[in-house]
């Protein structure tokens, strides 16, 4: 599963104007950011080798660039948390996305942007069905 496979998912949902990854400079309001959550760390090997694995793990930093107000801005991230951490066994680009480990205990308000725009960002692992490779 890539990021992209995570955006559509987001996308699906119809909770924002916009649905993305990676850099965008006009962002609507209302939208929301996919992007690879940096951490370190060493990648996801069972006993045996990768041949044993039956899972994959993606990490993901989801931001909600919401409006001028802090209410709407808070409102769609919690909802969009709530979607995420009850995630079971639903498929994307016919991929199985398992669940969800939420990585912050609820969405983490970054402020605003450079035009008053709040935002808030949800850190979170998506645990999904090994590809075949």
């Amino acid at each position: 599963m890539m990021l992209s496979d995570i955006r559509d998912y987001i996308a699906g949902l119809d909770m924002a104007e916009q649905c993305y990854m990676g850099k965008l400079d006009a962002k609507k309001d209302n939208s929301i950011g996919c992007y690879h959550l940096r951490r370190s760390g060493s990648s996801h090997i069972p006993l045996g080798g990768r041949s044993n694995a039956t899972y994959d793990i993606l990490p993901v930093s989801i931001l909600i660039h919401g409006s001028r107000y802090a209410v709407e801005t808070e409102r769609m991230a919690h909802k969009l948390y709530q979607v995420l951490r009850d995630l079971e066994n639903e498929t994307v680009n016919n991929q199985t996305i398992k669940f969800c480990r939420m990585l912050v205990p609820e969405p983490q308000d970054v402020g605003t942007d450079d035009n008053g725009i709040y935002e808030m960002v949800i850190e979170t692992e998506f645990y999904t069905e090994k590809e075949e490779e």
